[in-house]
């Protein structure tokens, strides 16, 4: 090492705070160092990898200086006690630059410094980049698993977590930290709440979010939807739904029909519910003309208390757009129709879905439960296929583990229906229908119309191909 260099280090580390934070620094500098190369070259590592590259660290590293300049302050200090000879001591060292070893001392600094700003700097950069990246989202929490998991076989799984939970300026990003921050203490203390409260009351607008990609009032006229579903029976008989959706838009004709009316621009649908979105007690629509109409029904002693105010937007429908959690029903046609799980097994709906919805403790115990109720099943009642088609049993069982670890998560108290899709109504209670029911009534006396061909008409409704080609044929 260099003279020079010797002399620096010699310097901050004479009084116990200078060897303190040298230490540290330097360890910390080291360690920066290394996990920055190891990045460079390709390793992932684990999701910890980057909060204690770009976080922990750099704040250790930080921590190092400001203990360094401690030390080099009383050092200073008490070696001009020391010199003074009874001389007025001043507050700052006087910095002679016509002194050979102040200008090298001072130059040996610049050095570190300027180095230890650009591993600060770049750490810095690097941090606000990885606490915006989806794997911080995602996996530096296992609180989030559900919702990561979710994320990850969603249509929207190649849009960043951030552009939809914080926006762009640094009010939003300095809100999300410190929201951020206040969910860690409570990771830390085991505080959180369980499941993840629904909805998210800070989300940003569908205007600064959906309609970036989006745009409700271009959509026109009709959309076909075919669903496949399956029947219960011996033959997992394939059945077919066939709905003629009325997707509507059409600001150029001047007016939104079909389901976007409830976007149109010229409009606003304020509704009154409780936190949860799920029971509404008053409608209200705001004209252009100026003139408005409300609609109210009367609560119940058992309804949740509806306080929350709410202008209507994509989400109050499309409230799952990334985070889907399937229904076991979905999840056991969606295997039957893609083929993953074999629909020659006799019964296979019936007895993966009986095996899905148990109560489970843990995803190990779902694992081994769905695997111990199946075999069994095709053990007693079909003995000779259990042995024949042994492979197409597990592949079935595999795939029913595989659907009921990514949809349910007993630590965070999810489960089937935790967080239910309001596209549709695929409850009684829930989507459509809590507006779209007689209990709301105006002054007048009108009603909300529940008539189903407000949104859709139905072709067939789960038929199987023959029945289809008769209907098609009538």
């Amino acid at each position: 090492m260099p003279h020079r260099a010797k002399s620096f280090l010699a310097s901050l580390t004479r009084s116990p705070y200078g060897l303190f934070g040298t230490i540290i620094a330097a360890t910390s500098a080291f360690l920066i160092v290394t996990l920055l190369a190891y990045e460079a070259v390709g390793e992932a590592g684990h999701p910890y990898l980057g909060i204690i590259t770009y976080i922990i660290l750099p704040i250790f590293f930080f921590i190092g200086l400001i203990f360094i300049l401690i030390g080099i302050r009383r050092q200073t200090k008490k070696r001009l006690e020391r010199d003074a000879s009874g001389e007025i001591i001043p507050d700052f060292p006087i910095i002679d630059l016509n002194d050979d070893r102040t200008r090298t001392w001072l130059l040996t600094a610049g050095g570190f410094g300027a180095a230890a700003a650009v591993l600060l700097a770049t750490t810095t950069m690097k941090g606000v980049e990885y606490i915006d990246s989806n794997q911080f989202c995602g996996t530096s929490c296992h609180v989030m698993e559900p919702e990561w998991t979710a994320y990850q076989r969603s249509p929207h799984a190649r849009v960043h977590c951030v552009d939809c939970h914080i926006g762009e300026g640094a009010a939003n990003f300095v809100q999300a930290k410190l929201s951020g921050a206040r969910q860690v203490v409570r990771t830390i203390f085991d505080s959180y709440t369980r499941p993840i409260p629904t909805p998210v009351h800070d989300l940003r607008p569908a205007s600064a979010t959906c309609n970036e990609c989006h745009w409700p009032t271009r959509f026109h006229g009709d959309r076909t939807r075919v669903i496949t579903r399956f029947r219960s029976d011996s033959a997992n008989t394939e059945t077919q739904t066939i709905i003629v959706n009325n997707v509507g838009g059409g600001q150029e004709v001047g007016i939104s029909v079909g389901v976007h009316w409830h976007v149109d621009p010229s409009l606003e649908v304020h509704y009154r519910s409780d936190e949860k979105r799920e029971f509404v007690e008053e409608i209200e629509t705001l004209y252009a003309d100026g003139s408005r109409k409300v609609f109210t029904r009367e609560a119940g002693e058992n309804d949740p208390v509806a306080e929350s105010v709410r202008t209507m937007d994509c989400i109050d429908c499309h409230n799952r757009p990334t985070h889907v959690y399937l229904t076991p029903e979905e999840s056991v046609d969606g295997a039957l129709r893609l083929g993953v799980i074999s629909r020659d097994l006799p019964f296979i709906r019936r007895e993966g879905l009986a095996a899905l919805k148990v109560e489970y403790t843990s995803h190990d115990e779902a694992r081994e439960g769905i695997a111990s109720q199946i075999r069994e099943f095709y053990a007693d009642e079909f003995p000779e296929l259990a042995v024949d088609r042994a492979h197409a049993v597990e592949e079935a069982i595999a795939t029913l583990q595989e659907r009921y670890v990514t949809n349910v998560f007993p630590a965070m108290a999810v489960t089937w229906g935790t967080y239910p899709d309001h596209l549709g109504h695929k409850g009684m209670a829930g989507g459509c229908f809590r507006c779209h029911n007689v209990a709301f009534t105006a002054e007048d006396g009108s009603k909300i119309s529940a008539d189903c061909e407000l949104c859709h008409q139905i072709v067939a409704y789960e038929r199987t191909a023959d029945e289809i080609s008769l209907v098609i044929e009538e």
